[in-house]
């Protein structure tokens, strides 16, 4: 018997989760065409001509995360959605005049994942007690670090690159077990017990070119961004253990491989963005990307005894767009909101004996958000709330391509994950520092 095992997976196939800066994170990321926020060493390095010399700093960003299937046994049973905290920095950066040439530098959690959901289930009859219980985490973050210029071509025209270091760890892990236990004597009628690990670092690096026509009242931006390329670091593990015992089986059988180094392709990314000043107090902002598809390819080979296995991944395209708008109050106090999707790039396949590939438990996304920006003298304050929920699982019958999921007959329908965020960010100028 072949022990059936899962792949590694290395990335965020949700591209658009997180948002950085006062203006990017209050208008969603719709800020491909430029702003007067640091942060656009990430979004578009042509505008950091906008940008001031001054300092961004969000020292923890609370968000609340569930994530799980109400009624995995079946329509007539609830089974308790995992909920999860955090306060992990998203942001710091700061922008300062170097003779002739603006420099920006960044630092942001590009992706931070935690999906987890376990589920139990007890029945008795007589003196049999019929345990099921099923576990599945995915989790890992992209930590990027950046430094970005802008050069000024024409009157109205500015190309920008920004130069960033990309720090990933995920993981990856589930478990399916049964057990029929005659509590008379406290021995196992039957059992099944399968789990999978695996995990992987990378370090490597990715570089944004920015175009950005700017004028008074309309903006246009555009962004390439290339794949990641030339690691420094790529490592990981996996283990694996299936366990079958009952009246026909005593099998068992375990895999570990803890010296692999698989190459994880990422997409180039085309980002187009427009905004508009409606008037001397309001702004339009819009923006669009696109990520390529990357075809199944061979990562690595996992190697246990003499056992071999090809891991094989590969991904969709997909388009993003999104939408913000920004009305200022008063000198000291901005409105602004948006709302963006978030489409998920990875598909779900089948697997081979010889051929791995995970089976991810996700759906497509949107994201609506609203903030305040609040002015005192030269510092800024961001106050707001970032909504993030599932709004379609396209072929979520292909949950069912889990491995072993089989043996449990769940319901997998009505998949829910959401992510509520607290927006905080404070800005103030460099020679403010001097004085605090």
């Amino acid at each position: 018997m072949v022990l059936p095992i899962k792949s590694i997976k290395a990335q965020n196939f949700l591209y658009n989760t997180e948002q950085f800066g006062i203006r990017g994170s209050m208008l969603g990321g719709a800020i491909a065409a430029g702003a007067d926020d640091e942060s656009m060493t990430f979004y578009n390095p042509a505008g950091i001509h906008k940008v001031p010399s001054q300092v961004s700093i969000s020292l923890f960003q609370p968000v609340i995360r569930s994530f799980g299937f109400n009624s995995f046994w079946g329509a007539r049973e609830s089974s308790e959605i995992n909920t999860n905290y955090g306060l992990k920095p998203s942001l710091i950066s700061f922008k300062f005049n170097l003779k002739n040439i603006e420099l920006a530098f960044i630092k942001i959690s590009k992706s931070e994942l935690t999906d987890f959901f376990n589920a139990k289930r007890e029945t008795t009859n007589s003196n049999l007690l019929n345990t099921q219980y099923f576990e599945y985490e995915y989790k890992g973050e992209d930590d990027w670090f950046g430094v970005g210029t802008s050069f000024k071509l024409t009157s109205n025209i500015y190309l920008g690159i920004s130069q960033f270091l990309s720090i990933s760890n995920f993981e990856y892990r589930n478990k399916v077990f049964l057990e029929e236990l005659n509590t008379a004597n406290n021995t196992s009628n039957s059992y099944f017990n399968s789990e999978q690990t695996s995990s992987y670092d990378n370090t490597g690096f990715i570089t944004k070119i920015g175009f950005l026509y700017d004028t008074n009242k309309h903006d246009f931006g555009f962004t390439i961004t290339t794949p990641k390329y030339l690691r420094i670091l790529k490592d990981g593990y996996y283990t694996g253990e299936l366990t079958r015992i009952d009246s026909d089986h005593s099998l068992g059988r375990q895999i570990v491989d803890n010296d692999i180094s698989p190459e994880i392709r990422t997409p180039w990314e085309f980002s187009i963005g427009y905004s508009f000043l409606v008037n001397k107090n309001s702004k339009l902002w819009l923006s669009t990307s696109y990520h390529t598809g990357i075809s199944d390819y061979k990562v690595a080979n996992i190697k246990s005894g003499n056992s071999a296995f090809s891991w094989v991944n590969g991904n969709k395209s997909v388009i993003n767009f999104g939408v913000g708008y920004s009305h200022q109050i008063s000198p000291t106090l901005e409105l602004s909101g948006g709302f963006r999707t978030n489409n998920l790039a990875y598909e779900n396949k089948k697997v081979s004996l010889t051929k791995l590939r995970n089976t991810i438990l996700d759906g497509n996304q949107i994201h609506f958000v609203i903030g305040t920006k609040f002015k005192f003298k030269r510092h800024d304050v961001l106050l707001g709330l970032d909504w993030g929920t599932i709004y379609d699982t396209p072929n979520k019958t292909s949950f069912e391509y889990l491995q072993d999921i089989a043996e449990l007959s769940p319901n997998l329908n009505g998949l829910t994950k959401q992510n509520i965020t607290i927006l905080l960010t404070y800005r103030f100028i460099i020679d403010e520092l001097i004085k605090l």
